[in-house]
């Protein structure tokens, strides 16, 4: 912190001898730039995590093979040039040259070719293997890294543009412990967990992104992201000026929307979704029918206008809107619409009553915004004679605990909920395809669906996306809840220029400066 006084102190002092001179001082860049975030990140390896707050660390360390623009077309990235092979099974990369890793390596062909083999060995243990594709092995041949499939693969392309598909330089993990050494336009400092993460600028950055303006190394010169659970602790930092962006309050935004002395950053581009699921192996959440009541109870109009403050909207599919195939009209004709008196009078038939009610479990992460949404959940369920018991943990170790959750068969049912993010609606495998995300994978017919998306492409594919989605929502898998964005805000000084929420929520701070 008295590096950030001290940064200020000097631009102060500055800005009054150009005043007193008579000179025309301007200051583009800051010297460093202090994040404030409701938790850490579990791991800095993307092949070993799957939280959204582990991989907004991790893009900013790791550079992806290809990017994407607003409207989803490709470009380059660690690849100046790509093809597919007419039969889909064969995909060619030319790497870029001059590319330098964290630690002076060389990033090249043969560099990729060992980042791909070790994100699909089995020995990896990778939560995102599924989303490779199935790839069957890679060849180089000079500059160019080829990449051969046992069957096409539709979302590979747009999957090398996201945050899960960071390129690890090969001497990260050369050795017994995994370095957090990459290529991208910040290199790794220091770790405190739970307290504080440091990164400073990659000097010799080149950037491709078309997101991002800035053609190489990031103004700033300093990234420290600090853990401040408090959402009042961090508003604080905000206004006191001990932090230049933040997570906020959702509580605070509206107030802050309105105050020149502070911008709001949604997550405005597509990929962000909230979702319902259930212990579907455990009686009575073992029938669709019960699950389709408690999705009826579920008033997505107040989580999204109360709990999240109108900064949300609802959303009717089980993919988020914008992506590939996605038809938020079309999935509401499968979807049931809330309807507490309908929902109560299948629960009652069901044998439960005021008297008897079923007894549930939701099951939680602690974030600013869920919090209130699943106490409204909570009150929407006791009208339909569902008493439910709200059990939170931290986020990390909430995924932990669903993964042994879902693997239940007995005991006490429950209702969870959980985020997802993605840049394809092939996202459906990872969730739903067998374990599936934190075990919550569910049929033989699911998975023969969603092993078929993969292999078609245009028409069919969206044809084949919309059975799944018919298939999820009918029979009560999943209730949609709310897109975009969730609770994925920032919050900023009116001096931060240049900040920007890309794809899956990442994080960019390339453009960034402090004005004076």
């Amino acid at each position: 912190m008295k590096k950030h006084h001290l940064r200020k102190n000097i631009l102060a002092l500055l800005a009054a001898v150009a005043v007193g001179t008579g000179l025309s001082i301007s200051i583009a860049a800051a010297a460093d730039l202090i994040v404030a975030r409701a938790v850490d990140a579990d791991s800095l390896d993307p092949d070993k995590t799957s939280t959204t707050q582990s991989l907004q660390m991790t893009n900013l360390i790791f550079d992806t093979m290809l990017t994407m623009d607003k409207n989803g077309s490709l470009h380059p990235g660690l690849a100046s040039e790509w093809s597919v092979a007419e039969d889909g099974k064969t995909y060619t990369f030319t790497i870029r040259d001059g590319v330098k890793c964290h630690d002076g390596s060389v990033f090249d062909a043969s560099g990729a070719k060992a980042r791909i083999d070790r994100a699909i060995d089995p020995a990896t243990v990778n939560p995102d293997r599924s989303l490779w594709g199935p790839i069957t092995g890679t060849s180089v041949e000079g500059k160019v890294l080829k990449v051969s499939l046992s069957e096409p693969y539709s979302p590979f392309l747009s999957f090398l543009t996201g945050i899960q598909a960071g390129f690890v330089c090969p001497s990260a993990f050369a050795g017994a412990d995994f370095k957090p050494i990459g290529t991208g336009p910040f290199k790794f400092v220091s770790w405190t967990r739970n307290d504080n993460l440091q990164l400073e600028a990659n000097a010799e950055y080149q950037n491709f992104n078309p997101l991002i303006e800035n053609p190489g190394k990031p103004h700033i010169d300093k990234l420290t992201f600090k853990v401040i659970p408090e959402a009042v602790a961090r508003m604080a930092a905000l206004r006191s000026g001990e932090a230049d962006v933040v997570e906020p309050s959702l509580e605070e935004t509206t107030d802050l929307k309105s105050d020149s002395n502070f911008k709001i950053y949604a997550a405005e581009l597509s990929g962000q979704q909230v979702l319902a699921a259930f212990s579907w192996k455990i009686k009575p959440l073992d029938n669709p029918e019960i699950r389709k009541a408690i999705g009826m109870a579920m008033n997505r109009d107040a989580y999204a206008n109360i709990a999240f403050e109108g900064l949300v909207n609802t959303s009717n599919c089980p993919v988020a809107p914008k992506l590939f195939a996605t038809d938020d009209e079309l999935c509401a004709t499968w979807g049931a619409e809330y309807d507490p008196d309908g929902a109560k009078l299948i629960m009652e038939n069901a044998g439960f009553t005021a008297e008897n009610p079923l007894k549930i479990k939701i099951i939680a992460h602690k974030l600013s915004g869920w919090d209130q949404m699943h106490q409204i959940m909570q009150q929407d369920l006791a009208a339909i004679n569902v008493q439910a018991e709200i059990e939170t943990r931290e986020v990390a170790s909430h995924f932990d605990h669903m993964t042994n959750e879902n693997e239940r068969t007995d005991g006490a049912p429950f209702v969870w909920t959980m985020g997802m993010s993605g840049v394809d609606p092939d996202y459906l495998n990872l969730l739903w395809k067998r374990p599936g995300f934190v075990n919550m994978g569910l049929n033989e017919q699911v998975d023969a669906m969603l092993d078929e998306q993969r292999r078609l492409s245009g028409d069919a594919r969206a044809a084949k996306i919309h059975e799944i989605e018919k298939y999820l929502i009918q029979n009560t898998y999943t209730v949609p809840l709310l897109s975009p964005g969730w609770n994925w805000l920032m919050a900023s000084s009116a001096k931060v220029e240049g900040f920007k929420l890309g794809f899956m929520v990442s994080l960019l701070f390339n453009d960034v400066t402090l004005k004076q």
